[in-house]
């Protein structure tokens, strides 16, 4: 027994440990606030499949999620035998009351298993960084330095089983195997008693030791993750994926838009930060860090945690003046304007990240500032938004001529007919690019064929405003939202056909923030339905290869990917090929985000790797489901000299019905 050294080292360490804690609460204190505690059970049922079961961990890379597991359900097996270990320093033989007999006898078999899974996890993790090396995992002697922590741990754990078992009794071998193992060897080296203390002494302080300094070493670290990692799952995003926050434009109290500084960020946005476990996964899957842009989503974080810890004393000091000096601008001084301008928000990085850290808001918000305060934003980008301001879309082409596609069709306005089942939501890419037009009539084709009641809002119709608000541009893209809700509140419709997923988002995720609430669906659920009723039969065999690219703003962003397969599946004649990025690991075509009005100055074109990837299975045709995603691969076909086609889902019908 060591009770006044055990009590000393745990009044220092967790005296310290709680100093560090609270400094990190206050620098969240300092930031917005942000209503995380909706939906209570939904949350609770997250916790336990993403947290706790590890399921992101496992699903997205197996090996390395499987090996994590391990280490995770380890320490939580071993935190009970953690406890007893620092009541051993006060009593000997001290123990739970309720594990006595059989209970204990479980707990320490249930442990020595787990205690081996963690060694085991531990030897995997070393090799990955120190021998295999993958291009995602950074070498860092934080990392090497707590594996070197953990292993330690659970191995004077072992020797402390085992000095126990020899000084008080050995329990059935079945029930203590690694302490029985170490005993044993004990044992055979024929220890003195007093030799057999001073392995115990030295074991058990290295053991309480290491807890306590790895303990207060997580805040400082990538390793505060183990804290903050199922908090932040709990607290994660249950609103929909594509509904950016709104800005209150016409609070007279604000003094600035976006995020400039670490204050303009929610306290949820500081806590994501604290999570990142820097396991690369999230910059694996980004199209910007893959063809060489400067975007690099894992070094985001690494960039605002660097900065809060240089600044954690003046961001937590009770003088408002020194808080003050210590929130710099974040752009340029944190973050290079070109990492921001270099996402395409296409949510790669959310969807592979273990513990729920939201990148796009941040950015967007970040972008919001530079457009709203600054006017600072690529000059193509200018460009776009006058041409949506002016015009009401991103070609700039009259906005008289949004209904012109529509001659020789038969297409009726709902200004003709007042009251319909469906409004098709054309889309400024099927009014106005030729190439999307004839996605366009063959969805009409669609329609008629299946008899639907449908009307469009012809030269009433404008930009949904989403490459406007992703753009940064929070107030063209709320202008053009109230606009187009109170245009569709003049008439009667039950629910809204979108062609593109953008305008599908917007109008389903966005719109009822403003007050548009209406039932959205897009042509690819909308047509699947048609077929699946009968309604529309697709006959003629098309006898081709297909292969399918996900829109992210379907995808991702709305979790639509089996309509449009089922679609191309009903189609006699085709031949359905999967790529192997497809559905959630998806790459993006790159338009995204604004991206579809701005020149790729930098590295390989987002849209060229993507046209490799679909080309892996030799497709005779690309289908999409998308207008920006048409365009950007048909660009990618033209750039390389593939004569493969793309078309949209609805064209492909057209042809077979």
């Amino acid at each position: 027994m060591y009770p006044i050294s055990v009590s000393l080292l745990l009044i220092a360490a967790l005296g310290f440990f709680s100093y560090s804690i609270y400094k990190r609460y206050l620098v969240m204190k300092i930031a917005k606030p942000s209503d995380r505690l909706d939906h209570i059970s939904a949350r609770i049922k997250a916790l336990f499949k993403f947290g706790i079961a590890q399921h992101r961990m496992i699903g997205k890379d197996f090996w390395p999620g499987l090996f994590h597991a391990f280490i995770f359900w380890g320490f939580c097996v071993v935190a009970l035998e953690t406890i007893i270990s620092f009541g051993i320093g006060f009593k000997a033989d001290f123990v739970f009351p309720f594990m006595g007999g059989i209970l204990g006898d479980i707990y320490r078999l249930t442990k020595d298993f787990f205690e081996v899974l963690v060694v085991t996890g531990v030897l995997y993790f070393l090799y990955r960084r120190l021998i295999s090396k993958p291009a995602r995992v950074t070498l860092s002697g934080e990392g090497v330095l707590i594996l070197c922590f953990i292993f330690t741990l659970m191995v004077t754990d072992f020797v402390n089983d085992g000095v126990h078992f020899v000084q008080f009794g050995f329990p059935d071998p079945l029930w203590g195997p690694m302490g029985t193992l170490f005993g044993n060897l004990f044992l055979q080296w024929n220890l003195s008693p007093t030799s057999l203390q001073v392995i115990g002494g030295i074991s058990y302080f290295l053991h309480i030791g290491v807890v306590l300094v790895f303990l207060n070493f997580l805040p400082y670290g990538k390793h505060f993750h183990i804290i903050t990692a199922l908090p932040n799952v709990f607290l994660r995003n249950l609103k929909p994926y594509g509904a950016l926050n709104p800005i209150n434009l016409e609070d007279p109290n604000a003094v600035s838009f976006g995020v400039d500084k670490l204050n303009d960020f929610s306290w949820k946005d500081i806590l994501d930060v604290y999570s990142c476990t820097e396991c690369g996964r999230c910059t694996a899957q980004c199209p910007a860090s893959n063809t060489g842009k400067p975007l690099n989503p894992k070094e985001i974080n690494i960039f605002l945690k660097e900065n809060i810890h240089a600044h954690t004393g003046e961001l937590t000091s009770k003088n408002q003046e020194t808080r003050d000096k210590a929130l710099t601008p974040l752009v340029p001084e944190v973050i290079h304007p070109d990492i921001l301008w270099s996402c395409t928000t296409c949510r790669a990085c959310e969807e592979a990240c273990p513990v729920f850290i939201e990148f796009v808001e941040r950015i967007v918000d970040m972008r919001r500032n530079l457009v709203l305060m600054k006017g600072e934003f690529p000059e193509e980008a200018q460009t776009t938004l006058r041409n949506i301001e002016n015009n009401g879309n991103p070609w700039g082409i009259g906005y008289d001529e949004r209904a012109s596609w529509t001659k020789g069709l038969n297409v009726p306005t709902l200004a003709e007919k007042n009251e319909v089942d469906v409004l098709y939501w054309v889309g400024c890419a099927g009014s106005f690019d030729d190439r999307n037009k004839k996605v366009s009539t063959a969805v009409v084709k669609i329609l008629q064929e299946a008899q639907v009641d449908f009307a469009i809002l012809g030269p009433e119709e404008t930009c949904t405003g989403d490459s406007a608000r992703r753009i940064g541009n929070e107030y063209l893209f709320q202008t053009l939202a109230k606009q187009n809700i109170e245009t569709m509140g003049k008439y009667k419709f039950k629910k809204v056909l979108a062609q593109c997923p953008h305008c599908f988002n917007t109008l389903k995720n966005e719109y009822p923030q403003f007050g548009g609430n209406f039932e959205v669906v897009h042509h690819t659920d909308f047509i699947a339905e048609l077929i699946a009723e009968g309604k529309v039969k697709p006959v003629k065999e098309l006898k081709q290869t297909i292969t399918y690219h996900d829109s992210c703003y379907l995808g991702r962003y709305n979790q639509v990917y089996e309509s449009p397969r089922d679609i191309l599946k009903s189609i006699p004649g085709v031949e359905y090929k999967e790529a192997e990025l497809s559905k959630e690991t998806g790459r993006c075509c790159g338009a995204g985000g604004g991206r579809m009005w701005m020149e790729e100055k930098i590295g390989t074109r987002v849209n060229h790797k993507r046209l490799e990837d679909l080309q892996t299975v030799q497709p005779e045709v690309i289908a999409s489901a998308c207008p920006f995603c048409k365009v950007m691969i048909t660009d990618a076909t033209r750039d390389k000299n593939v004569e493969t086609p793309v078309k949209d889902v609805a064209e492909l019908v057209a042809e077979s019905i």
